[in-house]
């Protein structure tokens, strides 16, 4: 497990019977070794609220052209535009295994639904 991922304690299994956490089960290979596919994490959705996410922190997003689709990925770069707004580029950490930025572009902030926070197994 990553240096920067703990594994989830008693204040994150507290915080998910609170309702402050979401469980998500990793698909697929895309951010192996970090997260393998089938991989619980936890889940932060208001991490966000008052911030925005900063490079290298462990995001779930809505795919920008798969309108069901929940991806897991790396802030690569937090990008201001002209108007102001901010925009993401993320990025897989087995790039030869999944879709990101690379394929679909930056994302809007709008589109991170949560912070990764720890992982359960």
């Amino acid at each position: 497990m990553e240096a920067g991922l703990p594994a989830s304690g008693w204040r994150e299994l507290v915080l998910w019977l609170l309702r402050r956490r979401r469980l998500l089960r990793v698909s697929g290979e895309s951010m192996k070794p970090t997260l393998p596919a089938g991989a619980v994490v936890m889940i932060d959705p208001r991490a966000y609220h008052l911030r925005a996410p900063r490079e290298d922190e462990l995001v779930v997003a809505d795919h920008p052209r798969q309108a069901d689709l929940r991806i897991v990925k790396r802030v690569a770069a937090v990008i201001e535009s002209q108007r102001g707004d901010v925009r993401l580029l993320l990025s897989s950490d087995n790039a030869a295994a999944g879709a990101d930025s690379r394929a679909f572009g930056s994302i809007a902030t709008e589109s991170v639904l949560g912070k990764v926070t720890s992982r359960l197994r």
